[in-house]
């Protein structure tokens, strides 16, 4: 959905968490930091949004550092990916910048059609799905995390599964 948007607002910059992830990891260890070069979901112990906050965490310096230069840049930028937790700060950031920003959560409220969405995804990036579908519970504690985030600071929560035009009511909003 992200290269749909992005093309159909005219943005230029799409960034995505799991990109900047795989960039981190060619600089630090998995030694030096084991959050980095895990599955968001995946458990190092603790609960699942504790393990995922660790993730982000691990993360944030980077994803900062391409939302920081988007701003300085007066350039667009669609930030895409479940490392970030929603906030009302880069919003505000953007706005002060002079720029139009939006925060949009993206979630699927039934539990069956995320494992269908996920059991699909093995056919078009040839990952194995059994690794995600044995941590649906986890990754559906995140998901309910991240709405729960998205709702309180005013993000846009939406299931595309159940709303027709996502695309279209994300433009609008942007207006």
């Amino acid at each position: 959905m992200s290269t749909s948007l992005a093309s159909s607002l005219g943005f230029t910059k799409i960034a995505s968490t799991d990109t900047i992830r795989e960039v981190l990891r060619t600089q630090i260890s998995s030694t030096a930091s084991p959050a980095l070069h895990r599955s968001s979901f995946e458990s190092a112990g603790g609960s699942a949004s504790e393990d995922w906050k660790e993730t982000v965490q691990a993360l944030s310096g980077g994803v900062e550092a391409v939302i920081d230069r988007a701003i300085s840049k007066g350039a667009d930028l669609l930030l895409e990916g479940v490392h970030y937790i929603p906030n009302k700060e880069v919003i505000d950031l953007w706005r002060e910048a002079g720029g139009v920003a939006i925060g949009v959560v993206l979630y699927v409220s039934s539990e069956e059609r995320h494992r269908g969405m996920i059991a699909n995804r093995e056919k078009h990036n040839g990952k194995k799905v059994d690794h995600y579908l044995g941590n649906l519970d986890r990754i559906r504690k995140i998901q309910e995390e991240l709405v729960l985030s998205g709702s309180e600071f005013g993000w846009l929560v939406i299931d595309p599964t159940k709303e027709s035009d996502s695309i279209g009511l994300i433009s609008s909003s942007l207006c």
